[in-house]
């Protein structure tokens, strides 16, 4: 047996904006279609085929390129334990498995950074919004990768998750 801990620092992306909370994650639901991938890990457990695989993922997102995946919602348990009134903050996990498919095809250990999360916070100060994330290509055996095609892939992902929050976030 061998135990072996490698310290890493990963960047954390912060978009802020004025849009009351529900906004953003109204926008943030209809980006990763929420409603149509609510059913989406039950049907991809029974899944044969790349084909199969392919058909779903498309079928779901519609062109854009992330689904839902779930959500924990941090305020609704911190409520009860509390007995308070928290500001809102919501977890969700996205993602796309074609697009994980390619990163993970180069190393497989950088499965362990995806799918992404997000953290959406109502403004403890005000109104508006945080919406956190770590940046992909930031995490471990990603940052350090000497491939090429794995930086691409990820890179790519960079973007993409950018173009997204952009769009919820922008007023």
């Amino acid at each position: 047996m061998k135990k072996t801990i490698a310290p890493f620092t990963a960047q954390l992306v912060t978009f802020e904006t004025d849009l009351p909370f529900l906004e953003v994650i109204a926008r943030l639901d209809r980006e990763v279609n929420k409603p149509g991938s609510l059913e989406f890990l039950s049907k991809f457990r029974t899944v044969q085929t790349k084909e199969e695989i392919v058909e779903l993922i498309t079928g779901i997102t519609g062109g854009n390129d992330f689904l839902y995946f779930m959500e924990m919602n941090h305020s609704k348990w911190m409520n009860i334990c509390q007995g308070g009134n928290n500001r809102a903050a919501v977890v969700y996990t996205i993602g796309n498995p074609l697009t994980a498919e390619t990163f993970m095809r180069h190393d497989i250990r950088s499965g362990y950074g995806i799918p992404p999360r997000l953290m959406v916070v109502q403004n403890a100060d005000g109104p508006g919004t945080s919406v956190l994330y770590q940046l992909p290509s930031s995490l471990p055996f990603v940052h350090d990768s000497n491939n090429p095609e794995l930086r691409k892939a990820i890179l790519l992902v960079d973007e993409k998750l950018e173009a997204m929050l952009t769009r919820v976030t922008t007023e």
